[in-house]
């Protein structure tokens, strides 16, 4: 994620930094031409950090506004696209020095003066785990209760509104050395000024620390107390060892483990500060920060503990991404895990909930086959005859419907985990 690009503005705005009109909720980036190479494919969910120090200005809430630097700074490139400007040059000197803060390799020298471009790119991620790093990086220099994790749900945006790093270094540099000093990001890029308000949800550091974040993982402890000097120097170091496990082999199925019920909680407890709509997928993230993990469907059922129960209806959080298509290489592979596990839990908990109504409809039967044995059991002859005959009827039809459900609800070998 980027040092210091951007903020993100809520109801509070500040009043030091311009503001974009309403009716620019985005500014997509153009479609590729015609025989190019087609662009990587947009995760569903993606994560960014920002905190009062962010280059553009402060962090608000709720949030309603990403804004680039050259955006808040009423720059005139930042109402126009990337793909569109006059000259190559200021497009790939936006894009370089956007990308190369974090790069192992040295920014670009300064072009000349007339393409000098403005920052008008901002950051997001599809690894969680590369936003809490860098949420430990801000708080190094920033209140717990001022840094801010934000999740997008990309699917409410217009097409073309994220474009993963790779395919803009690709397009205006195809410069290799951004390879981030040699661990990937997940990075994903808007444009402008990007209207939030519907689309995101937010939860500070403090409230994520209070709430049990630090138990998660013995390494975050430690990064919680890092010192700036500390922050600017792990950050790359603490990817490569959080991710090694990700790496290590394993011998399925008997490598996969169920996630302790604390930690369970934990996870439930910070999704459900981001809110009904949102916390499935940030629990769930955080169930991917160590791989090979089950029991994701439990963190939905812990939210009826927490308060409203969890909804697969009204909270559909299914991402139809292809995992291999944004763990290009097997640089993210908690993206993958991400991607994976939410929707094995969006479909265990169906699972659960159709096994629930399956019971009441057991229960149902075995009322009417009472009822029915009831009516048997009249000694005077019935008038009609054909009830009598409807009556056969309905309890053939009751049997048969046990019977289904019965053999639905019979174990089956589990299958082997892929």
């Amino acid at each position: 994620m980027p040092r210091r690009k951007s903020a993100v503005h809520g109801r509070a705005a500040r009043a030091d930094v311009p503001q974009p009109r309403s009716q620019d909720c985005c500014l997509p980036f153009a479609a590729p031409p015609p025989g190019s190479p087609p662009r990587t494919p947009v995760p569903r969910y993606l994560f960014r950090v920002c905190s009062p120090r962010s280059a553009a200005g402060g962090c608000t809430t709720p949030p309603q506004w990403a804004v680039s630097l050259s955006a808040a700074s009423g720059h005139a490139l930042s109402r126009t696209d990337l793909f569109r400007l006059d000259d190559a040059n200021v497009a790939a000197d936006m894009v370089l020095r956007h990308l190369c803060w974090q790069s192992s390799s040295p920014a670009p020298p300064p072009p000349p003066a007339a393409v000098v471009a403005a920052d008008n790119l901002l950051s997001w991620t599809s690894s969680l785990l590369a936003a809490l790093v860098y949420l430990f990086y801000r708080r190094a220099a920033d209140e717990l209760g001022e840094v801010w994790l934000c999740v997008v749900d990309t699917t409410r945006f217009a097409t073309g509104t994220f474009i993963r790093d790779a395919d803009l270094v690709g397009a205006f540099c195809d410069d290799r050395r951004l390879g981030g000093g040699g661990w990937s990001r997940g990075e994903y890029l808007t444009q402008g000024a990007l209207g939030l308000e519907g689309r995101c949800a937010a939860a500070t550091a403090c409230h994520m620390l209070d709430a049990g974040l630090l138990e998660l993982h013995p390494r975050f402890a430690r990064m919680a107390r890092w010192s700036r000097q500390d922050a600017a120097a792990a950050c790359g170091g603490v990817m490569a060892e959080l991710r090694r496990p990700f790496y290590e082999p394993r011998d399925p199925p008997a490598g996969r483990r169920r996630v302790f019920a604390n930690d369970a909680q934990i996870m439930s407890r910070i999704g459900d500060l981001f809110g009904v709509g949102w916390r499935a997928p940030v629990a769930v993230a955080l169930l991917s920060l160590a791989p090979n993990r089950t029991g994701a469907g439990e963190l939905l059922l812990n939210f009826g503990k927490l308060g409203q129960q969890w909804d697969p209806i009204t909270e559909n959080c299914l991402d139809p991404t292809c995992t291999a298509a944004v763990n290009l290489d097997n640089e993210v592979p908690e993206v993958a895990e991400f991607i994976h596990n939410l929707n094995d839990a969006y479909r265990e908990f169906c699972d659960a909930r159709v096994r629930e109504h399956i019971d009441d409809v057991l229960q149902a039967l075995d009322a009417a086959r009472g009822l029915m044995q009831l009516a048997d059991s009249v000694q005077q002859p019935p008038r009609d005859y054909t009830t009598t005959e409807q009556r056969l009827r309905m309890s053939r039809l009751v049997q048969k419907v046990k019977d289904a459900v019965q053999e639905c609800r019979a174990p089956r070998p589990a299958e082997p985990y892929r």
